[in-house]
C-alpha cells in the first residue's frame, strides 16, 4: 500500500468521506492526543478497535486492513527488538550478560509501546484515507477567513500536499529511465546505493522546480491574494453525524483519562 494508493482511497464515496473535514480531523487528533495521555495497553488496543470499526462504514476494509495487517508486524518487531534496552526496570529478569539488561517489565512495556504508536499511525491513515487534502485546505481557508486570518496559508500546504502524488509519479518515471539504460541503483552497500540514487534527484528537482514556477506564474495571472476575501467552490456543512463523531471523540478522550487514573486491567506502568 503505497502513498498514492491512500491519497485515491480518500477519493471515495461514503458516509465517513462525506463528514465534515473538521469532524474527521479531530477523530485524527484524538488518536494522536490519546497515546499521550495514557500508556495502558488495554486503552490502545480499545482505540485501535474503533478505528477497525469505522472502517466498515467507510468502505475502506479491503485497503486499511491490508495496510495496517502490513504495518504491525513489522513495528512489533522493531520495537520489541530495540525498546527493553531502554526500560531496565524490573524484578523478572530475562537476559543478563554485559551491556544487555532486559526484563519481563521492559517487554511489557516495549508493547504498550507499540500500541500507542500503533493508534497515533493508523489514526492518521485513516484520517488520510478518507479525507481529500483538497477538502480539508477548503475548510480550514474558509475557518481561517471567518476570524480575519488570510486563505494562503491552508492553500500553500494543499499545494505541497498535491504535489507529493506529482513527486513520486516522477520519481519512479526517472527510476524506471536510469534502469532502461542499465544504471544498478541497487549496486553494493547501503552507502553505495545511496550515491547511486543521487543522479536520479537532479532531473526531479528540476521538473518539481519547473512544475512550481508554472504553478505561481498561473496564480499570478489570476490575481490570487490580491483580495482579503475568496469565494468557495464547496460549502461544507455540520450535521448529525458530524456531531456525533465529534462526541464519540470526546468520550475516547475522557474515557483515555479514566483509565489512566484508575490504572485500568492493572496495568501500573508510567509514562
Amino acid at each position: 500500500m503505497g502513498v498514492l494508493e491512500m491519497m485515491e482511497a480518500a477519493k471515495r464515496d461514503s458516509v465517513i468521506h462525506r463528514l465534515n473535514p473538521f469532524a474527521k480531523a479531530m477523530l485524527c487528533i484524538a488518536m494522536i492526543a490519546i497515546p499521550i495521555i495514557t500508556i495502558n495497553p488495554w486503552v490502545s488496543l480499545i482505540m485501535l478497535a474503533v478505528l477497525w470499526l469505522l472502517a466498515l462504514p467507510a468502505g475502506l476494509k479491503d485497503i486499511f486492513y491490508r495496510t495496517m495487517l502490513k504495518l504491525y508486524p513489522t513495528m512489533l518487531c522493531l520495537i520489541l527488538i530495540i525498546w527493553p534496552f531502554f526500560y531496565p526496570k524490573g524484578d523478572v529478569v530475562l537476559i543478563d550478560f554485559a551491556f544487555i539488561h532486559i526484563t519481563l517489565d521492559g517487554i511489557v512495556y516495549a508493547i504498550a509501546q507499540c500500541l500507542r504508536i500503533a493508534v497515533a499511525i493508523t489514526g492518521c491513515l485513516y484520517f488520510v484515507m478518507v479525507t481529500e487534502i483538497i477538502d480539508l485546505s477548503n475548510a480550514l481557508g474558509m475557518s481561517l477567513q471567518r476570524i480575519g486570518i488570510g486563505y494562503t496559508v491552508p492553500f500553500m500546504l494543499t499545494t505541497a500536499f498535491k504535489f507529493l502524488p506529482e513527486f513520486l509519479s516522477n520519481f519512479n518515471t526517472i527510476k524506471e529511465s536510469f534502469l532502461t539504460r542499465a544504471f544498478e541503483l541497487d549496486k553494493g552497500n547501503i552507502f553505495q546505493r545511496m550515491k547511486n540514487f543521487i543522479p536520479l534527484f537532479i532531473p526531479l528537482i528540476d521538473s518539481s522546480l519547473d512544475k512550481s514556477v508554472n504553478v505561481a506564474s498561473a496564480m499570478q495571472l489570476r490575481a490570487f491574494g490580491a483580495k482579503k476575501k475568496r469565494s468557495f467552490y464547496v460549502k461544507y456543512s455540520f450535521g448529525v453525524l458530524d456531531a456525533l463523531l465529534i462526541l464519540l471523540c470526546i468520550g475516547l478522550i475522557v474515557f483515555a483519562v479514566w483509565a489512566q487514573k484508575i490504572r485500568l486491567g492493572g496495568f501500573d506502568l508510567h509514562l
